[in-house]
């Protein structure tokens, strides 16, 4: 990870780029280094300002760029090496197949969380469960459950009234209000009565001491109250799955998504909370185990 002091020494090019293309290669150097992905931040940047899709800023690279919007990425890419998350500097990010509109109200939405949508849809593909959602965020899960399981009825939570109304908004402009029940609530405290067939949750995760171990762009721009729970991370899951016992319905199923430093534990919490269940331990694409799922009965 670079200091601020070591990117200050990197800037955007004296001369002015002509062509989209040209402007994009000049954004894809200053991210050189400090990106994981400096060539597609500095598309995605592109499309933002430029109003073109992707396919489209490629194929009219040799168009010429007019001075304001060269700027406007300029600046853009500027907050970028400074450590803002791309999905912040352009209002949205791509989930399950659906634009979901982020902002610093709530984390952005990660491709494991995807991996824990998938997962639950393939279980109840074809039927119309009834879903408890904890820890909304964004709206993101939610939204992406509604739009994979169309027969689905989704009740989801969140803790802080502003991430609930960046859920609100998800909700609502993607058309899945007849499906999305949204809650202010602590966890279930304020959902209405009755159990849930599955019961999937994206909470806090991280040990409070690993904030220095957290990317530049997490640890300085997204919400940490989303981020820490505790000495091992794992403090509202605890609490989840006392309250998780009285509304879980007979043969339902768990989803919980974690770190791979404390999968295992959050596995056996799962299994003394639940005895008796099946509980399996998934890995993400990059071979991490990050969710965990627990299955009362056949499904």
């Amino acid at each position: 990870m670079r200091t601020k002091s070591a990117n200050s020494s990197l800037k955007m090019p004296s001369h002015n780029p002509r062509t989209i293309a040209e402007a994009i290669d000049a954004c894809r150097q200053r991210l050189r280094g400090i990106s994981g992905s400096p060539w597609l931040d500095a598309r995605l940047l592109a499309q933002h300002v430029t109003g073109l899709d992707a396919s489209a800023v490629i194929a009219y690279g040799d168009a010429a760029i007019d001075a304001r919007r060269r700027s406007r990425l300029f600046d853009l890419t500027e907050r970028r090496a400074a450590g803002e998350p791309v999905a912040y500097l352009i209002g949205h990010k791509s989930f399950c197949g659906l634009e979901i509109a982020v902002d610093r109200r709530a984390l952005v939405p990660r491709p494991e969380s995807e991996e824990l949508v998938v997962l639950c849809v393939d279980d109840w593909n074809g039927k119309a469960p009834a879903i408890a959602e904890l820890g909304t965020g964004s709206g993101a899960i939610a939204c992406a459950l509604a739009h994979l399981l169309p027969n689905a009825s989704v009740t989801a939570g969140d803790s802080n009234i502003d991430a609930l109304e960046l859920a609100a908004h998800n909700v609502t402009a993607l058309g899945f209000g007849e499906q999305v029940t949204l809650v202010h609530s602590d966890l279930f405290a304020e959902f209405p009565p009755g159990t849930y067939d599955a019961i999937i949750a994206n909470l806090p995760y991280v040990a409070t001491q690993d904030l220095d171990n957290l990317e530049r762009q997490v640890q300085e721009h997204e919400p940490h109250e989303a981020l820490f729970a505790g000495a091992d991370g794992l403090a509202l899951y605890r609490r989840l799955l006392e309250e998780a016992q009285g509304r879980l319905s007979l043969g339902g199923a768990l989803y919980f998504e974690c770190g791979p430093y404390n999968a295992l534990t959050l596995a056996d919490l799962v299994r003394k909370g639940f005895p008796g269940s099946q509980v399996s331990v998934h890995r993400d694409t990059a071979g991490l185990e990050r969710i965990v799922r627990c299955s009362t009965g056949p499904l």
